[in-house]
């Protein structure tokens, strides 16, 4: 038997009431939330874009700074230290590349060759002052700069500092049998001026064990000898 035309009307407009109060609040909140929701997208596309774009700048300015820097590095060779850092005419010094481009990993050599130009000009605060906001990698560069904060801070008195440093710069630059093994010895060295002779016996035995070819063998013997003695 059919349902009376009645019941079946009154039935549909109650779903339909039924569907009406499911979809208004999501209707109501997808236009209150709309403009947030283009504002969010938005947000996402320009920081996409601003990634892509920053890279690209960076990529072009890094390529300045490698430009710049084979300009002046033949002065570098050359030991013409001051100009290195300066320039000359329309050369770029070391100097004006890393504030231009010390961002870039370029700029960032740059301020490698920068520090060692000032040491070797003895202006030790200028190239501790390089050494340390070179970013360094476990590489040559990475442990020579290193090895060049330690240096400064030894002639400055700092031993265990420099000691440690040293050692640090060892580890870095491990596989090169010729390196690393002066920079062992040059920390065993500092820790010894630091009074630290546990960590130098510990450091000149690492450096025997680890490179029995090298030809501070002699002199490592040498120093095992003297902190031995201290230590008795």
């Amino acid at each position: 038997m059919k349902a009376p035309q009645g019941a079946m009307n009154t039935r549909r407009s109650s779903q339909s009431e039924s569907k009406s109060s499911w979809y208004t609040p999501l209707l109501a909140f997808y236009l209150q939330s709309r403009r947030l929701l283009t504002v969010m997208a938005i947000g996402i596309v320009l920081i996409i874009a601003g990634i892509v774009g920053y890279n690209y700048i960076q990529d072009t300015r890094n390529t300045q700074a490698q430009e710049f820097l084979g300009g002046i590095l033949l002065e570098y060779e050359r030991s013409n230290y001051r100009i290195a850092l300066d320039g000359s005419g329309d050369i770029l010094g070391l100097t004006d590349i890393v504030a231009r481009y010390g961002s870039t990993p370029a700029g960032n050599t740059a301020r490698f060759y920068a520090a060692n130009a000032h040491f070797e000009l003895n202006e030790f605060d200028l190239a501790l002052e390089h050494f340390t906001d070179y970013k360094a990698s476990d590489d040559f560069l990475g442990a020579s700069a290193i090895a060049g904060r330690a240096a400064i801070l030894e002639l400055q008195g700092e031993y265990l500092m420099a000691a440690d440093l040293f050692r640090r710069a060892a580890g870095m630059d491990d596989d090169n049998v010729i390196r690393a093994p002066y920079y062992l010895r040059s920390a065993a060295r500092a820790y010894v001026e630091s009074g630290e002779l546990d960590s130098a016996k510990e450091v000149i035995l690492e450096a025997k064990e680890n490179y029995p070819e090298t030809d501070l063998l002699d002199e490592f013997n040498y120093m095992l000898g003297m902190v031995l003695a201290r230590q008795s």
